[in-house]
């Protein structure tokens, strides 16, 4: 990417430059094209070329999403209004010859079509952006200033993360900060609360949505969190924070949110959101506190390897199992010590994860899985699976530490120690440095650990550890049909066939359409896994006719093939040992000591 300074011909300093603003405005002049037009205005400073970008990627969401891709009518001129020609430079640049004009406009308009977490969205009367996807960055100039104006059709009003009211202007004090603004226009429900003297702002929409009964439920969520969160951490990090909410009533095959610096934009669906009596969905909790916890963990606490962001291209860290799994081990934790939910719940969850990392089709480590979060794996989703891998290696570890030191010390303040050292001194932290903090509090054997369970393959040692915050794990071993496939959307169409099953057996294909297994008809809405492994349990080795569509039937013969699948069940000791409860307590607390 730092090629791209090299075609930069003028020779004024960038300390000069950077002392302007880049002026951007925002417009939605037709919300049915569902399109926004950007202007951008920066200060040339008397150069012959301009280079500017829009990122490939959103920081949080690590995926190439190439936003540049949504731009059409591309333009630039100079401060006397005449056009100036431009090229593209590769993928996300464009190469403006400035013709040493002080100032030089870029105009285009943004296709923001989907319903995705990091892409800019225009519908009806609402519409919502985050800063990568509309605002041009000049290559080198990522301190400089910027100032955000919006234009909008009558009765549309703007809440962004940035500092600013009305229309604007909105500022920021450097790229990064403007990159990660999320904001709403438009029409929709704001509501706001009160923690530590700090106002979180409640947008949500559609504003139907959000209900007395689902305001009550949704400020004392976030309120308690807020408070907990704090609490460990020392205090808010921010001057203002809002949680951005979507609720979409139409087709979404996906829940979930995206952090950032001074706010967070979660989207779920209707049915996942609350029911007509405000009861939130049983994602929502952990969802929000989630995505508050990244305030400090990630936005703030960051890899080296990410400091500071490169928004050209992919930024590769083993680091994403504590940034982002470790951050759903203390979502849980802040659900439990705030009292929303009780500590069989917690155990549930902790269940859960347990379920999801044992039931992966072959051994993984949590640093290939933070690594491999760029793509999309076709066998083992280990970007997916380093949340729930993540989330109990942070339990393992606390109860270590708790342990060790008699409850003297805990993962907290390995927590507290990478924000204050780390991010208060300006720089990421690496395994090496988080290792060494795990020795500071008292964890024994932090090397074996790590080597066993982080970078190596080994089975997390749950009985071992759990046991000593007096938490029994039970497990039963049962065999069940496998049939090996991958389903796509609809969930008859088959992406992937994995080895060992039924399917691969058959001889099915990605691509192939399910019609039927055996006895079990399959419909594209339908639930068909459990009728299929109940029908076909204990029947391993018998003959089984599986019928796909490839253009026409096609009725394949195979055998029933099973797999054996380890179930867990956890629950708190009746009468623990004094040790284990002081550690139980200590960590659904927040405390440490007898």
């Amino acid at each position: 990417m730092r090629r791209l300074a090299l075609i930069l011909t003028s020779l004024v300093p960038s300390t000069v430059v950077a002392q302007s603003a880049v002026r951007y405005e925002v417009s939605v002049p037709a919300p049915t094209t569902r399109l926004f037009h950007v202007k951008a205005e920066f200060p040339a400073a008397t150069r012959d070329t301009l280079v500017v970008s829009l990122p490939a990627w959103s920081p949080g969401n690590y995926t190439i999403q190439n936003y540049a891709r949504y731009v059409r009518h591309f333009a630039a001129k100079n401060a006397a209004g005449q056009g100036l020609f431009w090229d593209r430079l590769d993928k996300d640049t464009w190469r403006i010859a400035a013709h040493r004009s002080d100032r030089v406009t870029v105009e285009f308009d943004y296709l923001a079509d989907s319903i995705d977490l990091s892409l800019a969205r225009v519908d009806g009367d609402f519409a919502e952006l985050l800063g990568t996807n509309l605002f041009l960055y000049e290559a080198g100039q990522l301190d400089r200033p910027a100032e955000v104006q919006f234009t909008l059709p009558s009765g549309w009003r703007v809440t962004s993360a940035l500092p600013g009211s009305g229309n604007g202007p909105y500022r920021a004090a450097n790229y990064h900060e403007l990159s990660d603004a999320m904001t709403f226009i438009g029409h929709y429900s704001l509501d706001s609360i009160a923690v530590d003297g700090k106002y979180i702002r409640i947008a949500v929409w559609p504003a139907a949505d959000y209900t007395p009964a689902v305001a009550q439920a949704m400020r004392d969520a976030i309120g308690k969190q807020a408070a907990v969160e704090n609490r460990l951490m020392g205090g808010p990090p921010y001057d203002a924070y809002t949680v951005f909410f979507n609720v979409i009533h139409g087709p979404v095959s996906f829940g979930g949110g995206l952090e950032h610096s001074a706010s967070q934009f979660d989207i779920m669906p209707a049915n996942a959101f609350a029911d007509p009596e405000g009861h939130l969905g049983d994602f929502m909790r952990p969802l929000l506190s989630h995505e508050m916890f990244h305030l400090w963990n990630v936005k703030r606490i960051r890899p080296a390897e990410m400091w500071p962001y490169d928004y050209h291209a992919e930024q590769f860290t083993p680091l994403l199992w504590w940034s982002e799994g470790v951050t759903d081990y203390y979502a849980d934790l802040t659900n439990l010590r705030a009292g929303l939910w009780t500590e069989e719940q917690f155990l549930d969850n902790v269940q859960q994860n347990i379920d999801q990392v044992e039931s992966a089709p072959e051994p993984w480590s949590e640093e290939d899985g933070s690594v491999a979060t760029w793509i999309e794996e076709v066998f083992v989703n280990s970007s997916q699976l380093y949340y729930p891998k993540g989330s109990l290696t942070g339990l393992l570890m606390d109860i270590s530490i708790r342990d060790a030191s008699d409850n003297r010390h805990s993962l907290d303040e390995v927590t507290r120690g990478l924000f204050t050292r780390y991010y208060h001194t300006g720089k990421g932290f690496r395994t090496s440095d988080l290792l060494g903090l795990l020795k500071d509090a008292g964890m024994p054997n932090v090397e074996d650990f790590y080597q066993s369970y982080i970078n190596g393959r080994e089975p997390l040692p749950y009985q071992q550890v759990f046991a000593k915050a007096g938490i029994t794990v039970a497990s039963t071993t049962t065999s069940s049909p496998f049939l090996g496939v991958q389903m796509g959307s609809p969930q008859s169409v088959i992406v992937g066939v994995l080895p060992g099953g039924a399917a691969a057996d058959a001889g099915v294909q990605a691509g192939d359409t399910l019609v039927s297994i055996g006895d079990v008809p399959v419909t594209p809405s339908g639930d068909w896994g459990p009728q299929f492994r109940d029908h076909y349990r204990g029947k391993a080795g018998q003959p089984l006719q599986i019928v796909v569509r490839r253009g026409k039937p096609v009725t394949l013969t195979g055998t029933v093939r099973e797999r054996t699948v380890t179930q867990y069940s956890l629950s708190l000791a009746k009468n623990p040992d004094p040790k284990a409860a002081r550690i139980w307590h200590g960590m659904a607390t927040g405390t440490v000591g007898n």
